[in-house]
């Protein structure tokens, strides 16, 4: 468990002093999606798990005065919340190449996600992205990194892997509740804002399902659409 603490650890603070610093000089990262009136037209397929109630309303006053602070920017609802355990159909505007794949992935799932022990995670403190904010998770134990290894492998011997980790290979176990979309933000009142958070507490979630969703970049409510669930052994 040390280890894994340790390395999620190494990950935050390391993009938390990288972006930091890039946004200090302008370096921040606008996603033109969240800035049009029309609808985002990334889609994917991502296996998830909600933080329970307690963290998503902890979360919700965060991102309440977060926006009154520095106004512009794309803040989650509570209702949006996931922490990404797999992006099994990475989202992307070309998905419809990718969605042909969806029937296979989802009985590789079913497969390997039967009788899986559940699993916590305590959010505490957050980190910066060039585009993003993230409240950050730690994994108790090692059950979410081999779950992750275990899906992976199974994924990829059944001939449905070849773009997990397009972007980044997921080691974390974050939550982005927060965009950056307003290219005119006053940069450093908001990072003075969130420096003021950086060891908040959030709370801890005994995660006992898991959800297979089909969703837009933001897992907008009126988008989502729920493919399957997954129950985790008490």
């Amino acid at each position: 468990m040390g280890d894994a603490l340790t390395e999620a650890r190494r990950i935050y603070n390391r993009l938390w002093r990288q972006s930091t610093v890039a946004l200090k000089s302008g370096g921040w990262q606008i996603d033109a999606h969240l800035q049009k009136s029309k609808k985002d037209p990334r889609r994917g397929a991502t296996l998830v798990a909600r933080p329970d109630a307690k963290i998503r309303e902890r979360v919700g006053r965060f991102l309440h005065a977060a926006a009154g602070i520095c106004p512009g920017h794309y803040f989650y609802q509570p209702a949006q919340l996931h922490m990404t355990v797999l992006a099994v159909i990475p989202g992307s505007a070309s998905w419809r190449r990718d969605v042909h794949r969806l029937p296979a992935c989802r009985k590789i799932l079913a497969q390997v996600l039967k009788n899986r022990p559940a699993f916590s995670v305590r959010f505490r403190g957050l980190t910066v992205s060039p585009d993003a904010v993230l409240v950050q998770g730690f994994p108790r134990g090692e059950i979410l990194a081999r779950l992750r290894d275990d899906l992976r492998n199974a994924l990829r011997d059944g001939g449905v892997g070849e773009n997990l980790d397009r972007r980044y290979k997921i080691a974390a176990a974050h939550l982005t509740v927060m965009r950056f979309a307003n290219p005119n933000a006053d940069w450093g009142r908001l990072m003075d804002f969130l420096r003021s958070h950086r060891d908040t507490d959030f709370g801890e979630t005994h995660f006992r399902s898991l959800q297979l969703i089909w969703s837009d970049w933001c897992a907008s409510t009126g988008v989502v659409r729920t493919l399957a669930k997954y129950a985790l052994k008490a």
